[in-house]
């Protein structure tokens, strides 16, 4: 991060509309670099998927037909056995769903966490290439972040939804912090970094996804004209007798293609405000004392100066230069003179 206290205070004072457009200028000058680690990831998701999960969509295939009928009659008039059928469809598709889900949470994780240290730097002019980045990124640490996003937010999701909003909005950072932090609370960081930004996070994401929703309705309208595959052709795949991976494969590739290379954009979107959000809280944004909507002083002490920075007088915390507020304890540091 810039050690320029002009150049901190400029990047914590930009609007919300101006990360905005330095994430897509992030998108645009790094896309051809990032593209690669994460579309890697991405594509191996989906090649995991077909071969783990051939047989269960198999089995569901089978299950669809005998319970489709059943749709149009009378819910009174099924019998045990078919009732036990509809039950086992829904349960099928569930669990099915859930996989499917998990595996691309995990894999999309390990995508962001690759190159997230990458665009963080660059953002500040740092000359670094993707592979020096990454050297931090597949370490111990990033198993919990793996537990976080990649297994608490597809299982949130189960319930009705909340739950993984609000664990995507407090923990997303997480991404960043557990390569910048070397005491171990980094999940705690991420954390503190989204206090009163959730709705800023939530809104990055959802700009990231109406973009690759729009985008990827229009290729899925062009790909089915060019492209037809029938019903009776895809299942046919999946029939063991003559198993089609190479075709479910190739057309889970073509379905997924504007998803894969728009992938990217969510973290370059991010990343602008996680460094935002750091920064405001290096410089001690938000952490002054109030009460009755008065901001509370204790009485100056002498700071105790260093050859390089000083020592907060109230808590002791280091600080390279004078900034508004002490970012540990949240005393104003405004009476400091040299």
């Amino acid at each position: 991060m810039s050690e320029d206290p002009l150049e901190l205070n400029r990047i914590a004072n930009k609007r919300y509309s101006e990360l905005l457009i330095e994430g897509f200028r992030l998108f645009g000058r790094h896309f051809v670099t990032i593209i690669v680690p994460i579309s890697f990831f991405y594509i191996l998701s989906i090649l995991i998927r077909v071969v783990l999960l051939a047989n269960a969509n198999w089995d569901l295939i089978l299950l669809e037909a005998t319970v489709a009928p059943l749709a149009s009659l009378d819910p009174s008039t099924l019998t045990e056995s078919q009732l036990y059928a509809m039950l086992s469809y829904i349960l099928a598709t569930w669990a099915i769903d859930t996989l499917n889900y998990i595996i691309g949470a995990l894999f999309t994780t390990l995508g962001l966490c690759s190159v997230a240290i990458y665009l963080y730097r660059n953002y500040f002019g740092e000359k670094i290439s993707l592979r020096e980045a990454m050297k931090g990124a597949f370490n111990r640490k990033i198993l919990m972040v793996l537990l976080i996003l990649g297994l608490f937010i597809p299982l949130g999701n189960l319930m009705l939804v909340i739950p993984a909003i609000v664990i995507f909005g407090f923990y997303i950072f997480s991404i960043y912090t557990y390569q910048l932090d070397n005491q171990g609370g980094s999940i705690k960081e991420a954390k503190m970094l989204s206090k009163g930004a959730f709705w800023k996070i939530i809104g990055t994401f959802l700009v990231s996804v109406l973009i690759m929703s729009i985008a990827n309705t229009l290729y899925q309208i062009i790909i089915d004209t060019l492209v037809p595959v029938s019903y009776s052709t895809y299942v046919s795949w999946y029939n063991p007798s003559n198993r089609r991976f190479d075709m479910i494969f190739i057309y889970s590739l073509m379905s997924n293609a504007v998803s894969i290379l728009l992938e990217p954009l969510f973290i370059c979107l991010l990343t602008p405000l996680f460094i935002q959000l750091k920064t405001r809280r290096r410089l001690g944004y938000g952490h002054h004392k109030e009460y009755n909507n008065q901001r509370i002083y204790l009485p100056p002490t002498q700071p105790e100066y260093v050859e390089k920075g000083i020592f907060c007088p109230y808590c002791g915390q280091h600080m390279d230069f004078k900034l508004k507020y002490c970012p540990s304890c949240g005393e104003s540091m405004e009476f400091l003179t040299k």
